[in-house]
C-alpha cells in the first residue's frame, strides 16, 4: 500500500488545506468579508482556520457563551443565517462582539459526512444582509469541499487513537495471521515479514502460498490500508476469502474481482493492495499466470542476473473497482529453471527519502547482486539488509519463490542394468 506522511505532517498538511478552503470561501462566496471553519473535538467545537482576527473573535465569543449561530448551527444541523446583528436578540454577547469587530450579518454552515457533524463554515459580512441566494449556493459548494477536509482529519483521529492503544501489541498477532511456507515439489520459497519501528506492531501486509487441487501453486502478497488491529483483521479476512476463491480453481483476474466485489459489498476493508497468480511447475519450467490489483510489480531475477519487472496484468485497487467493471486483466510469464520469483510490499522500496520508481530500481541492482548459489532464504536476509537496515520505516512482507531444476534420472538401458564405468 502507498505509504503515508506521519499524522502530524498530515494533519499539518490538511489544516494548510482548511485555511486556503477559508480564503477561498471569503474570495467566492457574494458578501463575504471574514470566513473561518470551526471543527468538532470530543464535543468541542474549536476555530482550526480563519482569514482574519474578526472571525476569530466571533467564533471564539460563541464558544465562551455555548451559544451563537455556528453552535447552533451544528447542534441543529440547519444552516443558520443572521441578516443583521444588530437586530439579533438570541446571542447579546456574540452579537455586540461582532458589532465591536466590523461584522453586521452571518452565514453558518454544518459541515456533516457520513451522518456525522464535523464542524461549520463560517461566513462574515461588513454590511447588513450580506448573504443572498448566490451566497448560498456558493457558501454550500465550499462547505462540501470543507467536509471531504475534516473526514480525512476525522479518520486521522482515529488512526491516531488506534495506535496509541495498539502500539504494545506483539508481532507474533501479525505472525500469527501469516502462514508458514509448505513445502512444494518443484520450488524453494522463503518468506519475511518485519515490522515497522515507528508504527503499531500490527498492520495490513500480508503473503501466501499454498497447493491446488489442480496442482498449480497459488502465489498471493498484498497490503491493506493501515497499521492497527483493524487492519490485521481484515488482512486475514481478505488471505482467507482468497484461498476460498483461489481452491475453487477460477483464473487470479477472477479471484481478485470476486474479492473486491466482497470486499465493497461487506466493508471489510478501506482499500487493499494485491497480487494473485497460478503458478505452474512442469519439467523444471514454471509458468506465472497472475494479475495485480495496484500492487507494486513483481521481480524476476534469471540465471544470468538479469532482473526482470512484471508491469503488466495491473488494475484497481482492492475495494476500489467500479460497480460497471466486470473483470480485471492478467498477465503470464515463463519462469526457466533456477529463476526467482520475488513479491515484496511497499516498506521494501518505499522510505520518506526515497521514491517507489527509486527503490524498485534499487531493489532490482541488489537482487541482480545476490550470488547464483544464494538460496531464497539467504536472498530475502540480504535485500532486507540492502533495503531497509536495522529500522523499518514501514511494515515489510516479501516472498521469494525459486523454480527448482528438473533433477536428471538415470534410467537402465535396454537390455539390462547399467554397468559401472572403470
Amino acid at each position: 500500500m502507498l505509504s503515508q506522511p506521519t499524522t502530524d505532517q498530515a494533519r499539518e498538511e490538511l489544516a494548510q488545506a482548511l485555511e486556503g478552503l477559508a480564503r477561498i470561501s471569503r474570495d467566492g462566496v457574494p458578501g463575504c468579508a471574514s470566513a473561518s471553519v470551526a471543527v468538532l473535538h470530543d464535543g468541542t467545537a474549536n476555530t482550526m482556520s480563519a482569514t482574519d482576527p474578526r472571525a476569530v473573535a466571533v467564533d471564539e465569543q460563541q464558544y465562551d457563551d455555548s451559544a451563537g449561530p455556528c453552535l447552533t448551527a451544528i447542534r441543529e444541523r440547519e444552516p443558520v443565517s443572521v441578516p443583521d446583528f444588530t437586530a439579533e436578540s438570541r446571542w447579546p454577547h456574540v452579537t455586540a462582539e461582532a458589532r465591536r469587530v466590523g461584522i453586521h450579518s452571518s452565514l453558518s454552515l454544518p459541515l456533516e459526512g457520513h451522518g456525522q457533524v464535523l464542524g461549520a463554515l463560517n461566513l462574515y459580512g461588513e454590511a447588513p444582509g450580506a448573504f443572498g441566494q448566490d451566497s448560498h449556493r456558493a457558501a454550500d459548494a465550499f462547505a462540501q469541499q470543507a467536509v471531504v477536509i475534516l473526514r480525512f482529519l476525522n479518520q486521522l483521529d482515529v488512526e491516531r487513537a488506534h495506535l496509541a492503544q495498539e502500539r504494545a501489541a506483539p508481532a507474533e498477532l501479525q505472525r500469527s495471521l501469516l502462514p508458514t511456507l509448505p513445502h512444494i515439489g518443484g520450488i524453494t520459497a522463503a518468506a519475511r515479514y518485519l515490522v515497522s519501528g515507528s508504527t503499531a506492531q500490527v498492520g495490513g501486509d500480508w503473503y501466501d502460498l499454498f497447493t491446488l487441487p489442480d496442482g498449480a501453486i497459488g502465489v498471493a502478497i498484498g497490503d491493506v490500508m493501515g497499521h492497527d488491529v483493524t487492519a490485521a483483521a481484515a488482512m486475514g479476512q481478505l488471505r482467507s476469502v482468497l484461498r476460498s476463491y483461489a481452491y475453487e480453481g477460477s483464473s487470479p483476474a477472477v479471484v481478485l474481482y470476486r474479492m473486491d466485489r466482497l470486499v465493497q459489498g461487506f466493508g471489510m476493508a478501506a482499500l487493499a493492495t494485491a497480487i494473485y497468480g497460478r503458478l505452474i511447475v512442469d519439467r523444471g519450467e514454471g509458468l506465472f499466470l497472475f494479475c495485480s490489483a495496484g500492487h507494486l510489480p513483481p521481480l524476476v531475477r534469471h540465471v544470468d542476473g538479469s532482473v526482470q519487472r512484471l508491469d503488466r496484468g495491473a488494475h484497481h485497487l482492492i475495494g476500489a473497482l467500479p460497480p460497471w467493471e466486470s473483470r480485471r486483466g492478467e498477465a503470464a510469464v515463463t519462469l526457466p529453471a533456477g529463476s526467482l520469483l520475488l513479491l515484496y510490499t511497499d516498506g521494501l522500496v518505499e522510505t520518506h527519502t526515497r521514491s517507489f520508481d527509486d527503490g524498485i530500481n534499487q531493489l532490482a541492482s541488489a537482487l541482480a547482486a545476490q550470488a547464483p548459489e544464494q538460496t531464497p532464504a539467504q536472498i530475502c536476509d540480504a535485500l532486507v539488509e540492502a533495503m531497509v537496515g536495522e529500522d523499518a520505516e514501514d511494515d515489510i512482507a516479501l516472498l521469494a519463490i525459486r523454480i527448482d531444476p528438473r533433477k536428471q534420472i538415470d534410467r537402465p538401458a535396454v537390455g539390462g542394468p547399467r554397468r559401472p564405468q572403470p
